[in-house]
Protein backbone atom coordinates (compact mmCIF):
# COMPACT_ATOMS: atom_id res chain seq x y z
CA UNK A 1 0.00 0.00 0.00
CA UNK A 2 2.80 2.42 0.74
CA UNK A 3 4.88 1.57 -2.33
CA UNK A 4 1.94 2.11 -4.69
CA UNK A 5 0.01 4.63 -2.59
CA UNK A 6 -1.23 6.60 -5.61
CA UNK A 7 -2.94 3.60 -7.18
CA UNK A 8 -6.60 3.61 -6.06
CA UNK A 9 -7.13 -0.12 -6.69
CA UNK A 10 -4.09 -1.00 -4.56
CA UNK A 11 -5.37 1.28 -1.80
CA UNK A 12 -8.87 -0.20 -1.96
CA UNK A 13 -7.72 -3.81 -1.99
CA UNK A 14 -5.10 -3.13 0.67
CA UNK A 15 -7.71 -1.64 3.00
CA UNK A 16 -10.04 -4.55 2.22
CA UNK A 17 -7.30 -7.05 3.06
CA UNK A 18 -6.46 -5.31 6.34
CA UNK A 19 -10.14 -5.14 7.26
CA UNK A 20 -10.59 -8.81 6.50
CA UNK A 21 -7.50 -9.86 8.44
CA UNK A 22 -8.62 -7.73 11.40
CA UNK A 23 -12.17 -9.10 11.53
CA UNK A 24 -12.72 -10.97 14.81
CA UNK A 25 -9.00 -11.51 15.44
CA UNK A 26 -7.77 -9.18 18.19
CA UNK A 27 -4.18 -10.41 17.85
CA UNK A 28 -4.22 -9.59 14.12
CA UNK A 29 -5.52 -6.11 14.94
CA UNK A 30 -2.63 -5.54 17.34
CA UNK A 31 -0.15 -6.71 14.69
CA UNK A 32 -1.70 -4.45 12.02
CA UNK A 33 -1.59 -1.41 14.30
CA UNK A 34 1.98 -2.20 15.33
CA UNK A 35 3.11 -2.57 11.72
CA UNK A 36 1.80 0.85 10.64
CA UNK A 37 -1.52 -0.30 9.20
CA UNK A 38 -3.43 2.63 10.66
CA UNK A 39 -1.10 5.10 8.99
CA UNK A 40 -1.41 3.26 5.66
CA UNK A 41 -5.22 3.33 5.86
CA UNK A 42 -5.32 7.01 6.81
CA UNK A 43 -2.89 7.87 3.99
CA UNK A 44 -5.08 5.97 1.52
CA UNK A 45 -8.12 7.94 2.70
CA UNK A 46 -6.23 11.22 2.25
CA UNK A 47 -4.86 10.46 -1.20
CA UNK A 48 -8.08 8.92 -2.54
CA UNK A 49 -10.66 11.16 -0.86
CA UNK A 50 -13.03 10.92 -3.84
CA UNK A 51 -12.69 7.19 -4.49
CA UNK A 52 -15.71 5.40 -3.07
CA UNK A 53 -14.13 1.95 -2.85
CA UNK A 54 -11.14 3.22 -0.90
CA UNK A 55 -13.26 5.21 1.53
CA UNK A 56 -15.66 2.31 2.15
CA UNK A 57 -12.94 -0.27 2.69
CA UNK A 58 -10.95 2.12 4.87
CA UNK A 59 -13.96 2.80 7.13
CA UNK A 60 -14.58 -0.93 7.41
CA UNK A 61 -10.92 -1.66 8.19
CA UNK A 62 -10.75 1.03 10.87
CA UNK A 63 -13.94 -0.26 12.44
CA UNK A 64 -12.65 -3.82 12.48
CA UNK A 65 -9.41 -2.68 14.12
CA UNK A 66 -11.31 -1.34 17.14
CA UNK A 67 -14.37 -3.60 17.33
CA UNK A 68 -12.64 -6.02 19.70
CA UNK A 69 -9.66 -3.81 20.54
CA UNK A 70 -11.01 -0.53 21.94
CA UNK A 71 -7.50 0.31 23.13
CA UNK A 72 -6.68 1.12 19.48
CA UNK A 73 -9.23 3.95 19.33
CA UNK A 74 -6.80 6.59 20.57
CA UNK A 75 -4.11 5.57 18.08
CA UNK A 76 -6.57 5.75 15.19
CA UNK A 77 -8.04 9.07 16.30
CA UNK A 78 -4.57 10.58 16.78
CA UNK A 79 -3.76 9.57 13.20
CA UNK A 80 -6.57 11.86 12.02
CA UNK A 81 -9.08 9.23 11.03
CA UNK A 82 -12.16 10.93 12.50
CA UNK A 83 -12.08 13.94 10.17
CA UNK A 84 -11.47 11.70 7.16
CA UNK A 85 -14.36 9.42 8.07
CA UNK A 86 -16.61 12.43 8.54
CA UNK A 87 -15.61 13.73 5.08
CA UNK A 88 -16.50 10.36 3.55
CA UNK A 89 -19.84 10.35 5.35
CA UNK A 90 -22.42 12.02 3.17
CA UNK A 91 -19.93 12.64 0.34
CA UNK A 92 -19.28 9.09 -0.81
CA UNK A 93 -22.24 7.10 -2.13
CA UNK A 94 -23.18 4.09 0.00
CA UNK A 95 -20.54 4.93 2.63
CA UNK A 96 -22.85 6.41 5.26
CA UNK A 97 -23.52 3.21 7.21
CA UNK A 98 -19.87 2.16 7.22
CA UNK A 99 -18.75 5.64 8.26
CA UNK A 100 -21.31 5.81 11.06
CA UNK A 101 -20.31 2.38 12.33
CA UNK A 102 -16.63 3.35 12.31
CA UNK A 103 -17.34 6.60 14.17
CA UNK A 104 -19.54 4.79 16.69
CA UNK A 105 -16.94 2.11 17.39
CA UNK A 106 -14.22 4.75 17.69
CA UNK A 107 -16.28 6.45 20.41
CA UNK A 108 -17.03 9.56 18.36
CA UNK A 109 -20.29 11.47 18.42
CA UNK A 110 -22.61 10.24 15.69
CA UNK A 111 -26.34 10.55 15.17
CA UNK A 112 -27.92 7.13 14.86
CA UNK A 113 -31.51 6.73 13.66
CA UNK A 114 -33.72 3.89 14.71
CA UNK A 115 -35.18 2.79 11.40
CA UNK A 116 -37.57 0.19 12.78
CA UNK A 117 -38.99 -0.12 16.28
CA UNK A 118 -40.79 -3.42 15.87
CA UNK A 119 -44.24 -1.92 16.28
CA UNK A 120 -47.20 -2.51 14.03
CA UNK A 121 -46.87 -6.27 13.61
CA UNK A 122 -50.11 -6.93 15.51
CA UNK A 123 -52.17 -4.99 13.00
CA UNK A 124 -51.64 -7.30 10.05
CA UNK A 125 -54.93 -8.12 8.32
CA UNK A 126 -55.43 -11.38 6.45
Amino acid sequence: MTTHAKQPMVAEQGCAALGSIALRYPSNCTAIVGAGGVEAIVKAMQIHADTAGVQKQACLALRNLVARNPEHCEIILEAGAESLIRKAYGKIEYCDDLAKAALRDLGCDVELKELWTGTGQGNVHR
